[in-house]
């Protein structure tokens, strides 16, 4: 067993990313091991005694194991990030925290998964366009949501950490315009000015858009 954390992650997974960005921003000391879905590395039974459901990302510190990035990114805040804006121990800061949590994850990311699920799991060449217009309405959501610098705040928190990977991978698909959208593109250029925004979310963005033109063209040819 390592004598540091591990993360068990996959670079183009919106939710690995924002595992990612947090153990980048806390500075942590953590092995990253890519598990490539398309390759069902994630699927395989040595996997399964870790992580039951075979889901990624799945942490791993000292025994203690862990998946859902919501859960990951609370978790890593509250044991390493004392001290920080990430996770205020204020109550109603931490629940304004949570609700972003839980809108990107039930709302943002379900919306992202509608979408790209055509494409990786039902061999579609496109989107169909009703997911599309149901994507573009979490965004306005989104868009209406943001109401200082930060989702939760005038300062960064494991929300947005969350948010960035989804909304930027909604980008991907959906190129909406800075002027239908203006506060959320002030977010994230706020964000990306980050120093290790490109190492982790770029880098992402770049092997997922590549993904989703090479399924498209292979669905297509089918």
């Amino acid at each position: 067993m390592s004598n540091k954390p591990v993360l068990y992650t996959h670079t183009i997974s919106p939710a690995g990313r924002a595992a990612e960005l947090l153990i980048k921003a806390l500075n942590l000391d953590v092995e990253i091991r890519e598990m490539n879905v398309f390759k069902r590395q994630h699927l395989s039974a040595e996997f399964k005694k870790l992580n039951p459901v075979q889901t990624i990302p799945t942490l791993e510190d000292n025994g203690f194991v862990l998946w859902d990035s919501h859960a990951i990114l609370i978790y890593l805040a509250r044991r390493y990030g004392g001290g920080t804006d990430l996770y205020s121990e204020d109550f109603e800061q931490q629940a304004r925290i949570n609700a972003a949590l839980f809108f990107e994850s039930s709302l943002l990311f379900a919306r992202l998964r509608f979408c790209t699920d055509n494409l990786v799991v039902m061999g579609r060449a496109t989107v169909p366009e009703e997911n599309l217009q149901r994507a573009t309405e979490g965004l306005q959501r989104f868009e209406n949501m943001l109401q200082a610098d930060y989702v939760a705040g005038e300062h960064m928190t494991i929300a947005d950490l969350s948010c960035i990977a989804s909304v930027t991978t909604l980008h991907l698909l959906l190129h909406p315009s800075r002027e239908d959208f203006p506060k959320t593109f002030a977010w994230v250029d706020r964000m990306t000015k980050l120093p290790y925004y490109e190492e982790v979310n770029g880098r992402g963005l770049i092997a997922a858009g590549v993904l989703m033109q090479t399924l498209a063209a292979v669905n297509a040819a089918k």
